[in-house]
């Protein structure tokens, strides 16, 4: 397997280009594109404010890969999979940390070294960087909920982790990540509007830690139930076209109705149903942004008999119509 040193990056690419985008005394923007014949190809985009770094990796690789950080460095990292599938072992954590598509977590860490494998040929994954003395200045705001208990562990310099299997992501999480990466804005307008939806992350990330964690102390869930509800989730996000139910997904997984769906409410904040509408959905988006299908074909393609309904339904998700 090959290794590629995080601080030595640009060392392994015969063709690397960079470009610095906007410098100013509040932001930086530069992107890098690098490729090397038989080995690896991927691009870089990165956006620095006061408080964050947001970093954007694509990845394409024939083989597994592993990127590798060897200097400890207390670090805090959201990090948001748009593709593929990655595993990151850190020196001071027993367990790696496994993340696949539209999953993330959040990770306070006092030194921050570790190996991150990738499994797949493309990886894409955002990545938000705090800065110490930002996160410090939030321990000042009496913080509550999970917030407070994160600051906790930043003052006291003990490591804390969002959750031990990552989170799928929300609605509103899917939304601002593709806000970000599609900016509309241009000059310090892009800027301030991508440090105020980075802001936003953090806060529906916390949001879904105080749930996982005031949840755990109401019900015990087996390993064995988490483990086939993570894989109902898997199994949905691969067939969300296909008629599906209940009984036939309980059946399937080996649980009964009524904990399939107190388990999916509990482990990702949504239903089986609300999950199905929001995957097709943004099927129906994204085949729209492509141009690859006009509105009464995606409609039809998402299981809508009826355009009013599609139209209706995809207004209300996305607060415009599909024809725009």
């Amino acid at each position: 397997m090959d290794k590629l040193d995080f601080a030595q990056f640009d060392q392994y690419f015969g063709a690397t280009e960079q470009q610095l985008l906007y410098n100013s005394e509040r932001y930086q923007h530069f992107t890098a594109q690098f490729q090397q014949k038989g080995f690896a190809a991927g691009k870089l985009n990165a956006i620095n404010t006061p408080g964050m770094l947001f970093t954007e990796l694509y990845l394409e690789t024939d083989r597994p890969l592993c990127l590798y950080d060897a200097e400890p460095k207390e670090s805090t990292e959201s990090v948001f999979v748009i593709q593929g599938n990655v595993e990151s072992r850190f020196d001071n954590l027993r367990e790696p940390l496994h993340f696949s598509k539209q999953q993330h977590n959040i990770q306070y860490n006092t030194t921050f070294a570790g190996s991150h494998i990738i499994h797949s040929p493309a990886f894409h994954a955002c990545t938000i960087t705090y800065h110490t003395d930002y996160l410090h200045s939030l321990t000042d705001q009496e913080p509550v909920g999970a917030l407070a208990a994160f600051c906790e562990h930043l003052q006291k310099k003990t490591n804390f982790l969002g959750a031990e299997h990552a989170f799928y992501w929300q609605q509103r999480i899917a939304e601002l990540i593709q806000s970000i990466r599609q900016c509309p804005f241009n000059g310090i307008t892009r800027y301030l509007f991508t440090e105020s939806k980075l802001l936003e992350l953090f806060v529906l990330q916390m949001e879904q830690v105080n749930a996982l964690h005031a949840g755990s102390t109401k019900e015990d869930w087996s390993a064995t139930d988490k483990e086939k509800l993570h894989a109902v989730k898997e199994y949905i996000a691969g067939c969300y076209l296909e008629e599906l139910s209940l009984k036939a997904i309980s059946y399937r997984f080996g649980l009964n109705e009524f904990k399939l769906k107190k388990g999916y409410k509990h482990f990702f904040q949504t239903t089986v149903f609300a999950d199905i509408h929001r995957l097709r959905m943004q099927e129906a988006k994204q085949l729209l942004n492509e141009s690859a299908m006009n509105v009464t074909d995606v409609a039809y393609h998402i299981g809508y008999n009826s355009l009013s309904s599609f139209s209706y339904a995809f207004k209300k998700m996305f607060g415009y119509s599909p024809s725009k």
